[in-house]
């Protein structure tokens, strides 16, 4: 297997889009397409529910440690968690978006952001 993994580009269908690229795309920064150019992104909801399966297998893995009083289920969960991540990610699909909507994505991030900070400041 040749690194970096590159995956289909939902538009061109060619291998263009990167690995860490995919993992961190979003509306607001999606990813680019090195074969044909174009922009595409993995669903917010894919994205959040990857990590919070990760996040649920090393805290269960946790609490069957202190509970059953064998540190050998942080280790296993630990490696479960990460073969699910990488699994997962493997299979999240890419959506095509045109670079209109990022801009307007990226728009309404950084608009959040900004009354995020203000209320947090309050």
């Amino acid at each position: 297997m040749a690194l970096p993994v590159k995956h289909a580009c939902p538009r061109c269908q060619k291998p263009g889009i990167d690995g860490l690229a995919k993992r961190w795309s979003s509306r607001g920064s999606p990813a680019k397409c090195e074969a044909c150019g174009g922009l595409c992104h993995v669903l917010a909801s894919t994205s959040s529910g990857i990590w919070a399966a990760g996040i649920l297998i090393v805290l269960l893995s946790l609490i069957a440690a202190v509970g059953l009083h064998s540190p050998l289920f942080v280790p296993s969960g630990l490696v479960l968690a990460l073969a699910c991540n990488l699994w997962a990610w493997k299979r999240a699909k890419l959506w095509p978006i045109s670079k209109e909507s990022a801009t307007s994505a990226t728009t309404a991030n950084w608009f959040v952001t900004g009354i995020a900070v203000l209320l947090g400041l309050s």
